[in-house]
């Protein structure tokens, strides 16, 4: 079982779901994937929670190091064939199951998803717009400013899976007879 986010989540906060909330009535293709289909709410909770999984496995960072200093230097005495399997096998490593810690979005296209992923990042993203007060936010930045924590990445992920089983389109459906 994948633990909940903690009782001083800023994203608990009642204030945080109802922006929250108020993004997701105002749009009214918000639940819709790219498959033109409604996701239904368990759905969009089962990607957040398999990417906060797929985190909390490999590990989480920021972001990725510019400077790589496992990247082999250029050996310009290399045929073109060398140069070019020598690359490859450093991009399938890299990319490989094994490798961590991930980016947000290293994981995000591990995780196969199919309309999920739409959903959740609009989850995501009213969240945090929720949190920071403005009307839109984009969650992948977000979570790569300086200072951010697990936690709070976590926190977020967490937040978003219980926001999507609770006011999933058949929630809102429910509560506002709007049509899912």
């Amino acid at each position: 079982m994948i633990d909940t986010p903690t009782l001083a989540s800023p994203f608990a906060a009642d204030a945080v779901t109802e922006a929250a909330l108020a993004e997701a009535r105002r749009r009214d293709r918000f639940w819709v994937g790219y498959s033109g289909e409604t996701i239904p709410g368990a759905e969009v909770a089962d990607y957040l929670d398999a990417l906060r999984g797929l985190l909390e496995q490999h590990g989480w960072t920021r972001t990725y190091q510019q400077d790589d200093p496992e990247i082999p230097e250029i050996d310009e005495s290399m045929s073109l064939k060398a140069m070019i399997v020598s690359a490859w096998r450093y991009v399938r490593e890299a990319l490989g199951p094994d490798r961590g810690p991930l980016t947000l979005i290293t994981a995000q296209l591990r995780v196969d998803s199919g309309g999920a992923a739409a959903v959740g990042d609009r989850v995501l993203n009213a969240l945090v717009a929720g949190l920071t007060g403005t009307s839109s936010a984009i969650a992948t930045a977000w979570v790569v400013r300086r200072g951010r924590t697990w936690g709070e990445v976590r926190d977020l992920l967490a937040a978003g899976a219980d926001f999507a089983r609770a006011h999933g389109p058949a929630a809102l459906s429910e509560t506002y007879g709007q049509e899912s």
